[in-house]
């Protein structure tokens, strides 16, 4: 009789120890099959929730890292001193060097400026809240862009309801006037529409005795005989933009009061504040010559790689979210030093931290779950062997090869921990779904009632009006996946089997120090 015929016969003859092996290796199984559907999750989870994210990334300044490199009671600011001013600087040369990686889909770069007005009003709904005080100007936020279709239309963030968005000539300089893209809201405001005339200047005062620009408010400060000039640039209306308001949202809650601040955004070509705000330095500097003072030197206009960062945000746009990580490994390396890469990640860092959390606790089950299947199935089958040690004796003593027998034992514990190891994938996944639902369930609703308020993030994307998506606990956990895959269930055969054959090497060691003669005496 051959030793695969022999296991067979083995195992259905012994039908108590192979139950009590099969029930063994069930149980172990099971917790080893919960611990790596928890991995499985967390892979699958991530991969869904980066599919949700925009491939949208920026380039920002760590502030913090920057500011505590710095030993400022050392600076002698009496000297002229200013570690900010010498501050590594993002050039345009390290943008573009960016912009050329092989992730990239599209690049863009938008200045951010800000222009006034006596005439206009900012559209606030129903609300007043933000009006100035009486003969100030109306400040308006104003984003160039260098690209004819704007990011914002492309990603969903507003609506195109009239009109068109900006062509290739719109984009070059020259012409009396330039071209933006408004609310439909606030052109109602003001009596606008497509084809109406904008204008909007920056308005300069004269600097008192001491230099000081910014020295009164109200109509007495931006009285005529105080105003040296109105730098103004006009802008003809070629489209009108909504932003969809959840019905949920609150009044005067945080996403209302974003809607109204994003609803007065301008959109404009970047030529247009290049030149409003070249022209803008030009007569600060003329208001001190008229007033006999030294014109500061931050006001005189700069030439050649100049800072990239002055009111400037680089954005890249990848060809999948998926190649975020791989992006930033590779632009990290070009940046200057305390830049870093920027992404909307930031949405699902509450998950993240809870699934980091919970990834830990089920790599500490898999451990120990896998020792305890090593220690108890070897010392299981041991003894098994030991109950056998005269049919052992007997093989050898009719010439059968260790090898064989050796092969013989490992078949019977592998067919019998295969069919406990099939049965223990499902049961494992099934309750590894349930309780892990339920642990990250409540870790983040504990995160949430930690922070009622909700935790608001200000960075580049949202100085340009880009929000990152904000997810329910109900709508994170929908991202949740504890689905099997086959690479999940390669891998915990893989892992249950070759626990179970690590575990039989003692035992296969008991055999080959069999003495027959010993044994049959």
């Amino acid at each position: 009789m051959n030793f695969f015929k022999r296991a067979t016969t083995s195992i259905i003859r012994r039908p108590g120890k192979t139950i009590i092996l099969l029930l063994l290796v069930f149980i172990l199984g099971s917790v080893i099959a919960g611990a790596i559907s928890v991995e499985g999750a967390i892979s699958n989870t991530d991969a869904n929730l980066r599919r949700n994210m925009q491939p949208i990334v920026s380039i920002g300044f760590d502030d913090m890292a920057f500011h505590e490199s710095v030993d400022w009671d050392a600076v002698d600011w009496d000297a002229g001193e200013d570690p900010w001013m010498n501050r590594p600087i993002l050039t345009p040369s390290d943008v573009r060097a960016i912009a050329n990686l092989p992730y990239v889909e599209s690049f863009n770069y938008m200045i951010q400026g800000g222009l006034q007005s006596f005439d206009l009003e900012q559209y606030r709904g129903d609300g007043d809240f933000f009006s100035g005080m009486e003969g100030e100007p109306n400040w308006f936020s104003l984003l160039g862009t260098a690209t004819e279709e704007l990011i914002h239309i492309e990603q969903g963030v507003i609506d195109l309801v009239q009109g068109n968005q900006f062509s290739s000539s719109d984009l070059n300089p020259g012409g009396e006037r330039s071209v933006a893209i408004v609310s439909e809201a606030f052109a109602n405001q003001n009596g606008l529409s497509l084809g109406s005339i904008l204008t909007l200047y920056n308005v300069i005062t004269y600097p008192n005795e001491d230099g000081e620009i910014w020295w009164g408010w109200g109509a007495d400060f931006f009285s005529e005989e105080n105003i040296h000039e109105l730098v103004t640039t006009q802008f003809e209306i070629v489209g009108l933009y909504d932003i969809p308001l959840d019905p949920d949202a609150a009044p005067h809650s945080q996403e209302w009061w974003d809607r109204m601040d994003s609803l007065n955004r301008i959109y404009v070509p970047n030529w247009a504040l290049e030149d409003n705000m070249r022209r803008t330095s030009l007569a600060r500097q003329e208001s001190f010559v008229a007033r006999d003072l030294e014109v500061p030197q931050h006001w005189v206009a700069n030439t050649g790689d100049e800072d990239e960062e002055s009111g400037v945000v680089s954005l890249f746009v990848l060809e999948n979210p998926a190649y975020i990580d791989d992006f930033r490994a590779a632009a990290e390396p070009l940046l200057p030093e305390y830049h870093r890469i920027e992404d909307l990640s930031s949405t699902f860092d509450d998950i993240a931290s809870s699934m980091e959390t919970m990834q830990n606790i089920a790599n500490w089950i898999l451990y120990v779950s896998i020792g305890a299947t090593l220690l108890i199935l070897s010392l299981l089958i041991t003894l098994f062997l030991r109950d056998r040690r005269y049919e052992m004796g007997v093989y050898l003593a009719l010439g059968e090869k260790k090898g064989r027998i050796i092969s013989q034992i490992l078949l019977e514990v592998l067919v019998t921990s295969f069919v406990a190891i099939t049965l223990s994938v499902f049961v494992g996944n099934l309750i590894s779904s349930a309780v892990s639902h339920n642990m990250l369930m409540n870790e983040l609703q504990a995160e949430s009632n930690d922070d009622p308020w909700g935790h608001r993030e200000w960075g580049v994307f949202e100085q340009i009006g880009i929000p990152r998506t904000s997810m329910s606990v109900d709508e994170m956990m929908d991202q949740f996946d504890v689905s099997l895959t086959m690479g999940t269930i390669g891998l915990f055969y893989v892992v249950g089997l070759g626990a179970v054959v690590v575990s039989s090497l003692f035992p296969v060691i008991y055999v080959v120090t069999l003495n027959p003669k010993k044994v049959l005496m």
